[in-house]
């Protein structure tokens, strides 16, 4: 962007799954490219990738376990008994003030901070260093409408909230704000300990979204924006990492070329570590219909070739690779591989697992390019089903295509790294 500066530094400061890292790659590597200072501010085990980026790297506090599954919010609760508040801190404000301690030393010195909303100790340091501070949010329910009410835990729910708009879903929001505000208890008293002035925000509600500029890194079909959204709110599209010199392996590209295109079914980065009977029911469902498959199993699981060659089972591969030489995707519903799947212009089964992922699968199904299966209904006999409706679906596959196009045209890192130069230009986002 013109009048940009040739070397500001830019904090990009994320947590979560390496879906919620990739997307700040990408614009990071888009920053880089722009003669930018770049450092990700991520959990340890993170450091090669970014430096495979190119990037610079800070560790922060909390580290990820490796292979951890996440469980839902309302599954901790029910299931496993713990209380709200524990679950919550837990879940969004991750060593909160571990994480505020390391990022103090990584933004003093940088021009611009960018940051996921699960690192809530980012803007406060920000603000401690008098550091211009940009948000990110990775799906639309990010910005939590009234008028376009978001799917947390059961469809249902969510679809009730929408027929009925806004006189409902405004309320049934507030609600939500104030039970968990009480929880923000270490969130204020850091911000006291820094000598910051108290703030009458929420800081995982409309205080996780920077005054200046709020970037919604998804790709626009999915949400378009509400009148409710922050005014300072833009959809950037979504950031797509490519590492470089990304290839697939031999045995993968000899399956992929090796007749029909196969159905890939996936569970992203995540959901991999708890697929229950996810894939022997996949490759189940397909050799009923006839359908070669490809599964993407994580490292778990050492599968190879099996029902004559019409099945291969590999680690993993790079969705970009392979999505666009599907016949279809079936997926969990993360933002990442969901939005693999819109670029690649395929169509798609989804079935949720937790988190935004319910959201999100709704969305894709009002496109006309998905259908939805609930976890506990993933059944030979269901899932054949719902593939058969798929594949013969004229009409889903000329949406996915449509809808493929659409997307194709958005250009996620450019568009945020536009966004963030603008801030370095004018050293504030007032």
């Amino acid at each position: 962007m013109e009048g940009a500066r040739s070397s500001g530094r830019v904090v990009l400061a994320t947590y979560g799954s390496p879906g919620d890292l990739f997307p700040f790659l990408a614009i990071g590597m888009e920053l880089r490219d722009r003669g930018h200072d770049v450092v990700v501010a991520a959990s340890e085990r993170y450091q090669s990738a970014a430096l495979a980026a190119g990037l610079g790297f800070a560790a922060v506090r909390p580290d990820r376990v490796e292979g951890l599954q996440e469980p839902d919010f309302l599954d901790r609760l029910w299931r496993d008994r713990q209380r709200p508040a524990h679950v919550f801190r837990e879940m969004f404000l991750p060593g909160l003030r571990d994480s505020l301690g390391d990022l103090l030393g990584v933004v003093e010195g940088a021009d611009v901070v960018v940051s996921h909303t699960l690192t809530p100790a980012a803007p406060l340091a920000a603000e401690a260093r008098g550091v211009p501070w940009v948000s990110a949010v990775m799906q639309p329910m990010g910005f939590l409408s009234a008028y376009d009410a978001p799917v947390v835990g059961s469809v249902w729910a969510g679809l009730v909230l929408r027929a009925v708009g806004p006189s409902l879903t405004r309320p049934a929001l507030g609600l939500a704000r104030r039970l968990t505000a009480a929880w923000m208890g270490e969130w204020h008293e850091l911000r006291a300990e820094l000598g910051l002035p108290r703030a009458n925000v929420h800081p995982l509600w409309e205080g996780q979204h920077a005054p200046g500029r709020a970037l919604g890194l998804f790709p626009r079909v999915l949400g378009e924006p509400q009148p409710d959204w922050p005014p300072q709110a833009r959809v950037t599209g979504f950031p797509y990492h490519r590492p470089l010199g990304a290839t697939l392996a031999a045995e993968i590209e000899d399956f992929m070329g090796d007749g029909e295109p196969p159905i890939v079914f996936t569970l992203g980065t995540t959901a991999v570590n708890d697929p229950g009977g996810f894939f022997e029911v996949s490759a189940e469902a397909a050799h009923r219909l006839g359908r070669r498959v490809l599964l993407l199993v994580g490292e778990r699981e050492r599968w190879g070739t099996g029902a004559g060659g019409r099945v291969l089972a590999a680690p993993y591969a790079p969705h970009h690779l392979v999505f666009p030489r599907a016949a279809a995707i079936v997926h969990q519903g993360g933002i990442g591989t969901l939005s693999e799947s819109l670029l690649a212009g395929k169509p798609m089964v989804i079935v949720p697992y937790a988190h935004d992922q319910f959201d999100n699968a709704w969305r894709a199904e009002r496109l006309g390019v998905a259908g939805l299966l609930g976890r506990r209904h993933y059944r030979e006999a269901t899932v054949s089903r719902a593939l058969a409706r798929l594949l013969d679906d004229r009409a889903a596959a000329r949406a996915a295509r449509l809808v493929g196009q659409t997307v194709a045209r958005e250009r996620g890192a450019g568009t945020a790294a536009d966004m963030i130069e603008d801030v370095l230009r004018r050293g504030s986002v007032q």
